[in-house]
């Protein structure tokens, strides 16, 4: 067995050669029987080791000096190493072959991929093709380097959006230059560019030399199953850092540290200061009331708290917690985040499946927490005692500190809110009753890119194991964070009320600029530790289905019913219009495909004036992709010529459209 993970593929890709094998290889797949696959890809050289090991291992089982676990070694030797000369293995070492037995383990998962067909199920007549050739025609994919689809997925996604663009671009054309994002713009740009019906395939080893100890990270070790949403994170915060770090440099001479930390911490209101969600798209400091975090701040009504949104995936959340006996809140909580995450709730049932609007509407849901004191509560409680210790105490001395202990109270409850140094001076402990809150935390102010994570991981009270909940998440083309987005004009201090002032009322408050329009989906098929994930983007107004360096056109359609969905990526709605060109119903796909290979001409000459003048670093990034550009050109070609002999079969475009579908089922846990 161990020699089948030694491949360099999934062999699920190896399964079948051509048309003539489309039925077995479905079957094949769908059940998961690797070695027949395997064997059906590469019979001659199969063939030709099978003959080889024939020779030793009669020789040496036949042989009486060597005992029976000696002999099972010497076979095992001679299989490992007639193996890597039949199939060209790299360099044999026992790193290297653990290796590729663990890559083998993780990525058993990936799709079936048919470097002939270029898009998917739908037909290459097909309107969307047409349109997807006349407007540039195939994006870029990324080679799989051992276990890297989870980095693929989530790169692809990221360069399906314009904000993202525009802040990156903004970055690297400062002095001085960051290395991380000068790499990953180079590297978004490839995969963005224009390759007509040929494709293209670039490699993401460049960028990881540019990240911050990336040979320390193991993303190409292979050795064990990333999560595309941990990489996200850390992709951003590295942006995020060298961000600072260019703005810090700008700054002409900083004032000693104990300045930094003497500066307040709010700052009076002016004019023009940013809030809510006002000028949505804009990064830098927005502001709070201060009376929201801090109701006991001095003057609190005309002061505000700056909070830095430095990316465009930086949003502002804000959490209420409260009593629900008295209503009070100690501040809203306003943080920096550069997402949401939504857990699937366990079902044993298998026909059950969830919608995004809900999944959302359970987020938002206040949160009961019981057996907890309140500081308000516990005061009123301590008063109540003392009075009536007050009513039959006899004693000046003790009627005299029961009376100054009271008015103390009186003065505290008489504040907005009650602290916690308070409260521990001031009550009597054994007087104070735990009482119940609420926590409720909404989005104050959305990204202008929002991801939104779908949390599949949930613990089996059956087994006592963390599995995969894989029930289906339906989601829309455009979505509404009205229902999840509460403005600090629009919160409610009061527990004992709905977060936002709006919620009961008839007035209408929706915000039409709180649209955001779908631009990626991350799917993951698979079990809890091994799987394959897959993108799904849309760019130049078509949608593509990514997997590793396999691109396909589909529909908006197949991706709305899509399954597996990991990740979401949804972008604002800014009135912006793509400019592109339509196709007419009689437009033959000749004429479309000679104007994108005439878009792909006109792109090579720009590539190549602009090598010519880059130097330094991104010159470096340039080199390393180009290598895998003129790899990967003649491989698309081949594939190319495959692709328009099979076309003029209408049998054949039947027959690989079922094997898309099935390809989906069978991979699906």
């Amino acid at each position: 067995m161990c020699l089948f993970c030694l491949s360099k593929r999934t062999l699920a890709d190896y399964a079948g050669v051509g048309f003539v094998y489309t039925p077995v290889r479905n079957y094949i797949a769908q059940w998961h029987f690797f070695p027949l696959a395997f064997f059906m890809s590469h019979w001659v050289k199969t063939v030709t080791l099978i003959l080889l090991l024939l020779v030793p291992f009669t020789a040496i089982t036949s042989a009486t000096v060597f005992s029976t676990s000696k002999k099972v070694s010497i076979c095992t030797a001679f299989a490992v190493v007639l193996f890597s000369c039949c199939f060209s293995s790299p360099r044999l070492s026992l790193s290297n072959f653990a290796r590729k037995i663990f890559s083998f383990m993780n990525s058993q998962f990936r799709m079936l991929s048919n470097p002939g067909r270029r898009f998917g199920s739908v037909s290459p007549k097909s309107r969307e093709t047409r349109f997807a050739l006349k407007n540039g025609g195939q994006v870029g994919g990324l080679s799989n380097e051992g276990n890297t689809c989870f980095m693929n997925s989530v790169l692809q996604s990221l360069a399906s959006s314009s904000r993202l663009h525009e802040f990156i671009e903004e970055n690297v054309s400062s002095t001085p230059v960051p290395p991380f994002t000068l790499a990953l713009k180079a590297l978004l740009d490839d995969i963005n560019g224009s390759y007509g019906s040929r494709g293209r395939e670039f490699s993401t080893k460049q960028l990881l030399t540019k990240m911050p100890n990336g040979p320390k990270q193991n993303f190409f070790t292979g050795y064990n199953q990333e999560d595309a949403q941990e990489f996200y994170q850390l992709v951003m915060r590295i942006i995020e850092k060298e961000h600072k770090h260019l703005v810090s440099s700008r700054e002409s001479t900083p004032g000693p540290e104990v300045n930094k930390e003497a500066a307040p911490r709010f700052v009076p209101n002016q004019e023009g200061f940013v809030s809510g969600c006002q000028n949505l798209g804009y990064l830098g400091n927005v502001y709070v009331p201060a009376h929201q975090v801090d109701p006991n701040v001095p003057d609190c009504k005309n002061l505000v708290l700056p909070i830095e949104l430095i990316t465009p995936v930086d949003g502002i959340s804000a959490e209420r917690i409260g009593c629900v006996a008295c209503g009070e809140v100690g501040g809203i909580r306003y943080s920096t985040t550069s997402g949401i995450s939504l857990n699937l709730p366990y079902d044993k049932s298998s026909y059950s499946s969830y919608d995004l609007q809900s999944l959302l509407d359970e987020w938002i849901k206040p949160e009961i927490i019981d057996d907890v004191n309140c500081n308000r509560c516990g005061l009123q409680q301590t008063k109540e005692f003392l009075l009536q210790n007050l009513e039959q105490s006899s004693s000046e001395k003790l009627t005299a500190d029961i009376t100054k202990r009271v008015a103390e109270i009186d003065t505290e409850l008489a504040k907005d809110y009650v602290t916690d140094d308070v409260f521990e001076k001031l009550t009597t402990k054994r007087m104070v009753r735990k009482m119940r809150k609420t926590k409720q935390i909404l989005l104050s102010r959305p990204p202008p890119l929002l991801c939104i994570h779908i949390n599949r991981s949930v613990f089996d009270p059956n087994t006592y194991m963390v599995m995969k909940n894989s029930k289906n998440v339906a989601f829309p083309a455009v979505l509404d964070l009205n229902p999840i987005v509460a403005e600090p004009s629009n919160i409610n201090m009061d527990a004992r009320c709905s977060f936002r002032k709006s919620d009961g009322t008839d007035s209408d408050t929706r915000n039409e600029k709180l649209l955001y329009n779908l631009k990626a989906v991350i799917s993951h098929y698979g079990t809890h530790n091994y799987g394959h994930y897959i993108c799904y983007r849309k760019y130049r107004g078509t949608w593509w289905r990514i997997s590793d360096e396999s691109v396909y056109v589909v529909t908006q359609a197949e991706v709305l019913s899509s399954q597996g969905t990991f990740m979401l990526f949804y972008e604002m709605d800014d009135g912006t219009k793509e400019v592109l060109q339509d196709v007419s119903e009689d437009e033959t796909e000749p004429e479309a495909e000679k104007e994108a290979e005439l878009g792909n001409e006109l792109q090579y000459e720009s590539e190549s004036s602009s090598e010519s003048e880059a130097s330094g670093s991104e010159k470096d990034i340039k080199d390393e992709n180009n290598k895998s550009k003129t790899v990967s050109e003649e491989s698309s070609l081949n594939g190319q010529v495959e692709s328009h002999a099979s076309s003029a079969d209408e049998e054949s475009k039947q027959e690989y459209s079922t094997m898309v579908g099935l390809e989906e089922r069978a991979y699906h846990v």
